[in-house]
């Protein structure tokens, strides 16, 4: 946790003070360890000087922490310094004088003594833990921030309780009632939970969630009792002193092996949904009306009628008193309202290169009022935000992107029911929402347009405009990687879908899917693919979540009734691999080192037959030099003129013989040997092939 606040989340304030009591904890640790092996290295008073001293800086930086955060100003930075200043004088004069502890006569390890100083020590570490509570108390009662005001009420509530058991079980117990068998045990288990909970704290305002960490927290503390309380006490009273004839140990072994089996398979599922079910239903709701949707007519109106449902049932579940929805218009350049529930809004229009569509832009997610408060961002565009929401008396903006993450519109929600804030349950379930409906939207607006330019009458038009929009020119590349691909398109009626897609600067998606021939649903579910792979939300940042997602979108589309097999790889520039699979063709790694070809195979089915499937999740290290491939059935299907097929084992040979080439002269060659097999052979399937090398 020290090197992660450190290096990761580099020269933030309060970071920094994190750090800093984290460090100090370190070095109290090792001394109380040091204590605990006897083996007297340290003086017994200048060991219980420094434990003291320790205690009392670790204090004082954790003030200094609650000064500084979540967001820190000047003004807060000198309060910091001044509690942490104070907490070094203290320690130095517990460490160098005989005012708080000292040495009694016959310098014994238990003989130490209590300085009359010792009472202004207790006061000093009651008053530094003290005045955290009240300084993170008093933000949360006075900042804007209402979400954010729920998480310093949890904040002050954990580290509270924390506080208390640590002072009462390592100081005012030994202090008051001679009671120091717990003095240990108090150090050493409330400190660790503080820093855990702090650094959960600091590592993002904005996503932390304190009420469904401490319930986590609590989940595991409860699953822990469970498993180990009743197998301790088992041992405990199975021996002569409590029954005649002690159980023998493999019977004592076949019992907890029973118990721990009947738990983690029975139990465990039911209390982890216990503690889940706030989120659980909220995203059971949103699945629901999603699924209300295929009630709505497919002819006249369909979307007036799709709105209705989407946006009436979204704020009746949620009770939510108002909502407008946003088209983009390309001829306007502005967001206009064109579907609204509740009272009027002042703003029906909002212009492209406004400050709030340059705000949703930087950070295209769900918007809430109140993060709106935070004091990263520039002054002119959150003045400008804040009084668009103050204006309209709305709460949330969900904002919808097309495939080249361009915003095509935008939904504004009111406030809740009772005066309610918008929980982070609620916010995550909105962003599932968000997504689903931004497939529904980008899908139709793109269908829309290419119907208007092409050929209405004719469905091979379409899906050729489809493929043609879609399918890339090339393969993104990435430090550590080289990948080059090709597509032969043999159908007009669907087929294949390759692609990749930049996570970050240090991982790249690979992906290939297969949609079968069916015309029109082929290319409504390429689409429906293609507008979840580039989607940028950062939940999709491993293969299984990202055809999770597909499979959740394609079985819930109002727009197709198919489905598609698809294959899910993302690379990482150390080499590093993880994979997905939706019942499509495993990828080979070939290694030339050990000159073996691995099958990187995973179970799931294809994306869109049953969205509640999840896809199993694997990963693998490849070494330099090492070459994968992805390819399509149409590459093994392929027969010559004498009903020959093309077999894989062709391929493997050319990887072999290739080892030292580049992915683009191992496509080349694989192109052309499967040109000359099949000859002048009319193939009924696509072809695509992907191929990558780590260097």
């Amino acid at each position: 946790m020290v090197f992660y606040n450190i290096f990761k989340r580099f020269r933030i304030a309060a970071n920094l003070m994190l750090s800093s009591v984290s460090l100090a904890s370190t070095l109290l640790f090792t001394i109380i360890l040091i204590n605990l092996m006897n083996t007297w290295i340290i003086p017994p008073v200048i060991m219980h000087r420094m434990v003291s001293a320790l205690l009392l800086l670790i204090s004082a930086l954790i003030l200094g922490f609650h000064f500084l955060y979540p967001y820190p100003r000047p003004k807060r930075l000198v309060f910091a310094m001044a509690s942490v200043l104070t907490g070094l004088l203290l320690c130095v004069g517990i460490v160098a004088t005989d005012t708080f502890i000292s040495e009694a006569p016959g310098g014994e390890a238990a003989s130490l003594a209590r300085g009359p100083g010792y009472p202004i020590y207790l006061a000093a570490v009651s008053a530094f833990l003290l005045l955290s509570l009240i300084v993170i108390g008093f933000k949360a009662l006075r900042f804007e921030n209402r979400a954010l005001r729920n998480d310093l009420i949890y904040l002050c509530i954990g580290t509270g309780l924390l506080s208390v058991s640590f002072l009462a079980l390592s100081l005012y117990l030994p202090s008051f009632r001679g009671i120091s068998r717990f003095s240990t045990i108090g150090i050493l288990v409330p400190i660790p939970l503080i820093l855990i909970t702090l650094n959960y704290a600091a590592t993002n305002v904005r996503a932390i969630d304190l009420k469904k960490f401490f319930f986590t927290v609590i989940y595991w503390f409860i699953l822990f009792a469970i498993l180990i309380v009743p197998s301790m006490l088992l041992l405990k009273f199975n021996s002569e002193q409590y029954i005649k004839e002690p159980i023998p140990p493999l019977w004592i072994a076949l019992v907890l092996f029973a118990y721990l089996f009947l738990v983690f398979k029975y139990l465990h599922p039911r209390i982890q949904s216990l503690f889940l079910r706030e989120y659980r239903n909220l995203v059971a709701l949103v699945d629901e009306l999603f699924r209300s949707q295929h009630t709505a007519s497919k002819q006249e109106n369909v979307w007036e009628e799709f709105l209705q449902v989407i946006l009436k049932g979204l704020t009746e579940i949620f009770e939510i008193s108002s909502a407008y929805f946003y088209l983009y218009y390309h001829r306007e350049k502005k967001f206009t309202v064109t579907y609204s529930i509740g009272a009027d809004i002042s703003d029906t229009k909002i212009n492209l290169s406004g400050p709030l569509v340059e705000f949703i832009g930087r950070n295209p997610g769900v918007l809430y009022r109140h993060a709106v408060y935070s004091e990263t961002e520039p002054g002119e565009h959150r003045n400008a935000v804040l009084e668009y929401f103050e204006r309209n008396r709305l709460e949330i903006i969900l904002p919808f992107l097309n495939p080249e993450n361009q915003i095509i519109g935008l939904l504004a929600l009111g406030q809740l029911a009772r005066n309610r804030i918008y929980s982070k349950s609620l916010l995550s379930a909105l962003e599932l929402y968000r997504i689903q409906f931004q497939q529904n939207l980008a899908n139709a607006l793109m269908l829309e347009k290419v119907r208007a330019t092409q050929v209405l009458d004719h469905d091979l038009m379409v899906v050729n405009a489809v493929k043609k929009k879609i399918m890339p020119q090339s393969m993104s590349q990435m430090n550590g990687f080289r990948m080059s691909s090709f597509n032969i398109n043999n159908s007009p009626y669907g087929g294949d879908y390759i692609d990749s897609v930049k996570i970050n600067e240090n991982a790249i998606a690979l992906f290939m899917s297969d949609s079968s021939y069916s015309g029109i649903d082929s290319a409504i579910i390429s689409l429906e693919v293609y507008a979840v792979l580039h989607t940028p939300a950062k939940i999709l940042d491993s293969p299984d979540k990202i055809l999770g997602t597909m499979n959740w979108v394609i079985a819930t589309s109002r727009f197709s009734k198919k489905y598609a097999s698809a294959y899910c790889a993302i690379l990482s520039s150390s080499g590093e691999l993880s994979y997905a699979n939706a019942s499509f063709n495993p990828m080979v790694i070939f290694n030339p080192r050990s000159d073996a070809f691995t099958a990187c195979n995973a179970s799931g089915v294809p994306v869109g037959v049953d969205r509640a499937s999840k896809y199993e999740l694997k990963s693998a290290r490849l070494v330099p030099g090492s070459t994968g491939i992805i390819y399509s059935d149409g590459l093994v299907s392929a027969i010559n003129p004498d009903g020959e097929p093309y077999a894989f084992d062709r391929v493997k040979e050319l990887l072999r013989d290739g080892k030292n080439k580049t992915p683009a002269d191992l496509t080349r060659n694989i192109f052309d040997d499967f040109n000359r097999f099949i000859k002048n052979k009319k193939q009924t399937n696509d072809v695509s092939v992907i191929i990558f090398k780590f260097k």
